[in-house]
């Protein structure tokens, strides 16, 4: 008897609330929406409303596919009973790369207090100035529109060829898939990235959005076939090791897109990382790991050494300490630690004692003042010694057309938290950064 009142209590006031929350559906409604775009300059949202009341707000909500924190606005307008509402993302303010997915939609509500949310829809946000052509993989999309077929495949070619490379050499696997878009020539590309970037920037990685643009000129292919793995490396490790609480040191990302670039043997490129690091090793001029941890000298031949030391130590670990300890290093700072005790958990040494073996398979002395000894690779692994050409570190000119140096730069999305990497060509003057 208790039971059979309960119920009929609840279907009482479930009959009670529905009819006003069809009254609430009802009330509100969305007669069209459609968006509206200029790349590099606006991403308009438009939507229109009638109301059995006034309608008195339209609140739009947009995230990046794939992430968690959502950005918001609100549309100006005059209550009435029809309303035409819109919302523009300024992109000289707040910059979307291309092949950025957006999902969007409405929050409206009249001045009784009833509202009604919209559908989530999605948004390609595309740079249309161009006739893309389009080479795809279930991990990847290569865009480009200068230079032809070849171009196209033999940078689409190198990137798959990276991918796997990232794989097999870290264990790390491409989270979301990626895009890449290829501009023809130096000017298209800054025609296309943020507005205030850098005049010297040749490319960007976005990890967020899962999107790297590079200047490649048809003539220089050579340059993209380094710059592309270079930049996809900072993409695919980013998305691999992010977490809330730190980000991993500078001379292991960069060390990573220099190696799995093949940075370190591009001598027919102008520059030699391997001479730049074995001079510095017997001039007693190496920088020690913890100096390149955070950002890199300013210094053009400090640089230079800064990423030839950095793809060096990477080689070292992969080669001397194994494949499976650098994909359990990644692992251990996707989860957030501090240098040193990831270093300690996945290779059985802290940051001065990796420097101090690296150092000594180079013939080079140890770190001085320091109570922690050079802990020999596992497996009993003999130093192999450099080769013995010097080098002298190329001094930074300004680029050839179709390309440029680049550096590492922090950015902001609205309600979006991203990365923004650079990275280029060293030909002779020029670092790959």
């Amino acid at each position: 008897m208790i039971v059979r009142r309960w119920i009929l209590l609840g279907l009482i006031v479930l009959s009670l609330v529905l009819p006003a929350v069809a009254a609430a559906q009802g009330s509100i409604r969305v007669t069209n929406q459609k968006v509206e775009t200029a790349f590099r300059d606006y991403i308009t949202f438009k939507i229109s409303v009638d109301g059995d009341s006034k309608i008195s707000s339209a609140r739009l909500f947009y995230s990046v596919t794939g992430q968690t924190a959502t950005a918001r606005g609100d549309a100006s307008f005059d209550p009435a009973t029809h309303v035409e509402a819109s919302f523009t993302i300024d992109q000289k303010k707040d910059y979307f790369p291309p092949g950025t997915e957006l999902q969007y939609w409405w929050r409206i509500t009249d001045e009784t207090g009833q509202s009604l949310q919209t559908d989530k829809q999605t948004l390609d946000y595309m740079d249309d100035r161009h006739p893309w052509q389009k080479l795809s993989s279930d991990r990847l999309t290569l865009y480009w529109y200068n230079g032809g077929k070849d171009l196209g495949q033999s940078l689409f070619d190198e990137a798959n060829k990276t991918l796997d490379q990232i794989e097999a050499d870290t264990g790390v696997k491409v989270k979301m898939p990626i895009k890449i878009f290829i501009y023809g020539n130096y000017n298209d590309l800054h025609d296309a990235i943020a507005v205030g970037s850098q005049e010297w920037t040749g490319g960007q990685a976005f990890t967020d959005q899962g999107s790297v643009v590079i200047g490649v000129s048809p003539d220089n292919l050579d340059y993209g076939l380094i710059a592309t793995p270079h930049e996809l490396t900072h993409l695919v490790i980013h998305q691999a090791t992010k977490n809330p609480f730190g980000d991993i040191p500078t001379w292991l990302d960069e060390g990573l897109a220099v190696y799995m670039s093949g940075e370190l043997d591009a001598s027919g490129m102008g520059y030699n990382d391997r001479g730049v690091v074995a001079a510095a090793a017997k001039d007693g001029e190496l920088m020690t790991l913890q100096t390149l941890s955070s950002s890199f000298p300013a210094d053009p031949n400090q640089t230079t050494l800064a990423y030839a030391e950095s793809g060096v130590v990477v080689e070292f670990i992969i080669k001397h300490y194994g494949k499976d300890a650098m994909a359990k290093l990644l692992d251990i700072f996707s989860q957030g630690s501090t240098y040193d005790d990831a270093l300690k958990q996945a290779l059985g040494v802290d940051m001065r004692g990796l420097d101090n073996a690296w150092r000594q398979s180079l013939g080079a002395p140890p770190l001085q003042n320091t109570a922690a000894q050079a802990t020999p690779p596992p497996g009993g692994a003999q130093a192999t010694p450099a080769p013995a050409a010097p080098a002298t570190a190329p001094t930074a000119a300004p680029a050839a057309t179709g390309q440029s140096p680049l550096c590492c730069l922090g950015g902001s999305l609205p309600g979006v938290a991203v990365l923004v990497l650079f990275g280029l060509l060293r030909t002779r003057g020029v670092r790959i950064e």
